[in-house]
């Protein structure tokens, strides 16, 4: 049985485009999912911004809501899927204790360094298919009905918020081989010192446990989070390009940390609105 007619014969697979740059690339990464629409009769959706203040976890949650079957794939328009990933996604499916899929996240050479440099700080640690670990997300695929039983009506979806929730049901969260994604289109938004700021506060803010021990983590963390950023460009690339991107994999770490730091002590203050 090919992939094609198993998810043709296996309704409700809905995959939400998800704008973060703009209407241009969302409307370009749906066309990009135009063949295997027609191919399987999967549905193929956009999740737009409903205001300029909404953030990314607010949209990922209009996408769901909307979404017509049981299996929901989110993909960001920063981001697109290699040939094969419908496949991969059934078979992931296949087992009923997994609730969310992702895959391996690489990232396009042909970016900027400073966008290289994101990409390896986002999804550097997405760069090999190890089936452990929170989704990156960039592009996961879910459960929707398990999904939105962990949430609140209103609240938006953070991945690895979510995936640790299942977790605590008994629901698995796994990343496969052959659903990989290529992050390639300049996120300018992401890569902003604000931006690195903010998201680092919302997840220091979210972190449990001691906080006065969870801010000394934070001031410690950023030779280990440019290490591991690092690394991937390394394994990516030359030397000519992993040395272009360091400069900026230092300047987004410290970014990112000081804002991890700022969460653990004063919360998330405003810093959701950055999640754009």
């Amino acid at each position: 049985m090919t992939a094609g007619k198993a998810l043709s014969e296996t309704p409700g697979l809905t995959v939400v485009a998800v704008q973060l740059l703009g209407p241009g690339p969302v409307a370009e990464l749906m066309d990009d999912l135009s063949e295997t629409r027609a191919m399987t009769g999967t549905c193929v959706t956009r999740a737009g911004r409903a205001n300029p203040d909404e953030t990314l976890p607010q949209r990922r949650r209009r996408g769901i809501d909307a979404a017509a079957g049981g299996i929901v794939c989110l993909v960001e328009d920063t981001t697109r899927l290699a040939p094969g990933w419908d496949a991969a996604l059934l078979d992931a499916f296949g087992d009923p204790s997994v609730a969310i899929v992702s895959g391996r996240v690489t990232v396009d050479t042909a970016l900027p360094a400073r966008f290289r440099a994101l990409g390896r700080l986002e999804y550097g640690r997405f760069d090999s298919a190890d089936p452990d670990g929170d989704p990156a997300g960039n592009a996961f695929a879910l459960r929707k009905d398990l999904a939105l039983s962990c949430l609140d009506p209103e609240e938006g979806v953070i991945e690895h918020d979510l995936a640790r929730r299942l977790a605590a049901r008994g629901q698995r969260s796994t990343r496969v081989r052959g659903f990989n994604a290529e992050y390639w289109r300049a996120d300018r938004h992401g890569a902003a010192l604000a931006t690195r700021f903010g998201h680092g506060r919302i997840y220091g803010a979210g972190r449990a446990g001691n906080r006065l021990v969870g801010a000394a983590r934070a001031a410690l963390a950023l030779p280990v989070v440019v290490a591991r950023a690092l690394r991937a460009a390394r394994v990516a690339g030359s030397a000519r390009q992993w040395l272009g991107e360091l400069p900026w994999i230092v300047v987004l770490s410290a970014a990112w940390c000081t804002g991890e730091f700022t969460g653990q002590i004063l919360g998330v203050g405003a810093a959701e609105r950055s999640w754009r």
